[in-house]
């Protein structure tokens, strides 16, 4: 499910995926997830690079 957020007159559109290690019986891995976003078009691209 894409992310969009508007941002004055630009619509930014993100995908993400979320990386999760460890297993259950380890409860300090358990619980280490990292989520990235990623544009998901050439127009948010565009208006990061600028920023």
């Amino acid at each position: 499910m894409p992310l969009r957020l508007r941002v004055g007159d630009a619509a930014l559109s993100f995908f993400s995926t979320v990386t999760t290690f460890g297993t259950p019986v380890d409860i300090t891995l358990a619980e280490l997830s990292i989520v990235q976003l990623f544009a998901a078009d050439a127009t948010t691209a565009a208006a990061l690079q600028t920023l």
